[in-house]
């Protein structure tokens, strides 16, 4: 009885909430893209390829992706010969390219948790990789509509791989019996080769003694042929520099050589210790043995890293080193370690801001953009202080990114509810990322940020040259979808929906991870009608009562907002959204 009272005021309100906004609607155009881009993910899911695309449309870039039928589908690893061969045949075409390796090799992410590479496998990944840097060396370079960089008409292949993560694989029959017993074993034989203490190796030893020989094996091989690829990798195709330079002094003005690729190499889910940790070890230092820090580094996370080499290029092309503020919700935040993270809050941020070439400032009235980090658990839930504080750097015109976690996944340790509670203008951020583990959220947070105030610098510049006067509300707008996408999935989905949705598909007898075509329609709907009332409930409650821009002329608003929501794979763990807006204007006060 009550949703017949509640869903007639609800499209009340909403008719009312058009009726004052649609005097003035707005037809809003496309932003102009500069430059095309190449991009061979990590896998298919959204937020390793089309969030990427996203992004590049906010920075000017057309991002273009390998077609669907040749990349994984969950468990299915990606067609790796048709891929090569379609890689191949565009290379040439694009004067950058950004490659996982990972892909190529074993089929996806989740293929590098559980396949072990053949030595024909890899010598046959080097030979085409050899044969695409002959392809690119004897193409020309594209020309470019960048007007301020040199750089910008040069072939540049950057390739980026991950280490596999602590954990095997929870499908993975009968090794996941033993996962506990793994992580303890390869946990402690790290901390064992750092301090030889007597108490850790006998307990190393009765670990050892109850995980299976062959299961052992294959676990420890998995990190074994990681490092030996890499380390292949490397010397393969990195020249020995000159001097040890940090690549943070020169990847905003350093022109990457021909076919000289740079290097990344993430970590999936680890912790402070264990073989993973053990393996970057080894690999940073060989990378400082060899002098290839200009051309090489070792990051935190895997999903974000395609989205920080888009950064990174855009700012190599845009000739801009964005100045950084690093604003924590409280002192303790910096010194966290959130859950499947090897490093602190602190040094992850730090990492990621050197990668993309970002510089760090110590006052924020310095900075361009403000990373507002919050990181909650069962003894730090968010405050009035952490709300009031971010609330007096959108009213100072500051470009913020919230970054905005939960140690135990929970919405109530999450930020973003107190910030609607107290009807803080949530539309007004730069960026927001609430997703997965911490390093997925802030990579994804900064290259949202450094784009959109990026591409709104050359606007700003290119605005007497243009007779369009919107293109600057095109971008607030565009830029506001991104983040309403992020905010609906990362806090609406993932910590209101989706911890209900599980529940509620076992009890009648369905596997979240492994549904049926049937199982996996009826799903859909279910998130997409729960996903469309939050958005409705968002949209009325914050989005559309304060304009996301205004500038001396007039002041814009939402006046719709409708999403789609669909599973990307047969599990729920993650959704693909597409959040379409309407936007009108009226007179600036």
């Amino acid at each position: 009885m009550l949703k017949y009272i509640i869903l007639p005021i609800i499209f009340i309100l909403l008719y009312m909430g058009d009726l004052w906004h649609s005097i003035s609607a707005v037809s809003l155009p496309a932003l102009p893209a500069h430059e095309e881009l190449l991009l061979v993910p990590l896998d298919s899911r959204p937020v390793c390829s089309t969030m990427v695309q996203k992004l590049g449309k906010l920075a000017g870039i057309n991002v273009i992706v390998p077609p669907k039928e040749l990349l994984d589908n969950y468990q299915e690893p990606a067609k790796s010969k048709k891929l090569w061969q379609w890689l191949q045949n565009k290379s040439a075409n694009y004067n950058t390219s950004i490659i996982s390796t990972d892909i190529l090799l074993h089929g996806s992410l989740l293929q590098t948790r559980q396949h072990i590479a053949s030595a024909q496998e890899q010598d046959d990944f080097f030979s085409e990789l050899n044969k695409l840097q002959k392809n690119i060396t004897a193409s020309p370079p594209r020309q470019s509509n960048y007007t301020d960089s040199t750089d910008s008409d040069k072939h540049q292949l950057q390739l980026f791989s991950v280490i596999p993560r602590l954990l095997v694989s929870d499908d993975v029959y009968p090794d996941c019996w033993y996962q506990w017993h793994l992580m303890r074993y390869s946990q402690l034989l790290d901390m064992v080769q750092i301090n030889g203490d007597y108490a850790m190796t006998k307990e190393l030893m009765e670990y050892k003694k109850e995980i299976p020989t062959d299961i052992l094996s294959k676990y420890t091989s998995i990190f074994t042929q990681s490092q030996g690829f890499n380390e292949r990798l490397l010397a393969h195709f990195l020249p020995k520099a000159k001097s040890s330079k940090n690549i943070a002094n020169t990847q905003v003005n350093a022109t990457v050589a021909t076919n000289a690729p740079l290097f990344i190499i993430g970590q999936d889910d680890s912790s402070p210790f264990g073989l993973p940790h053990m393996t970057a070890t080894k690999l940073a230092r060989h990378i400082e043995e060899h002098t290839w820090q200009t051309q090489a580094q070792l990051t935190n996370g895997a999903d974000e890293i395609a989205a920080l080499l888009l950064t990174r290029h855009f700012l190599q092309q845009s000739h801009w080193q964005p100045k950084l503020f690093l604003a924590y919700g409280s002192p303790k935040t910096e010194f966290k370690h959130m859950p499947y993270m090897a490093s602190s809050v602190g040094a992850t941020l730090r990492n990621q801001a050197q990668l993309v070439g970002a510089q760090l400032v110590e006052e924020p009235n310095a900075a361009d953009i403000i990373l507002f980090v919050h990181c909650g658990d069962a003894d730090a839930k968010p405050t009035a202080a952490e709300a009031e504080q971010l609330a007096s750097y959108l009213k100072h015109d500051k470009h913020v990114a919230l970054i905005d976690l939960s140690a135990n996944f929970e919405a109530e340790e999450m930020l973003l509810p107190l910030l609607l509670e107290q009807n803080i203008s949530v539309n007004r951020l730069a960026a927001y990322a609430g997703w997965n583990t911490f390093s997925n959220s802030s990579g994804t947070a900064l290259a949202q940020s450094i784009i959109f105030t990026g591409r709104l610098r050359q606007l700003q510049a290119q605005q007497s040259a243009t007779d369009n006067p919107l293109l600057i509300p095109a971008l607030y707008a565009d830029n506001l979808n991104f983040t309403i996408e992020r905010m609906l999935e990362d806090y609406y989905y993932q910590k209101r929906i989706h911890p209900q949705l599980r529940p509620y598909l076992e009890s009648f007898g369905t596997t979240p991870t492994d549904l049926e075509p049937e199982e996996k329609q009826q799903t859909e709907y279910r998130i997409q009608k729960r996903l469309s009332l939050y958005a409705t409930w968002f949209y009325w409650r914050s989005l559309s009562r304060t304009p996301f821009y205004a500038d001396t002329h007039k002041a814009y608003y939402l006046t719709d907002l409708t999403v789609g929501a669909k599973l990307p794979w047969n599990r729920i763990f993650e959704v693909d959204l597409n959040v379409h807006t309407k936007v009108s204007s009226e007179p600036a006060a």
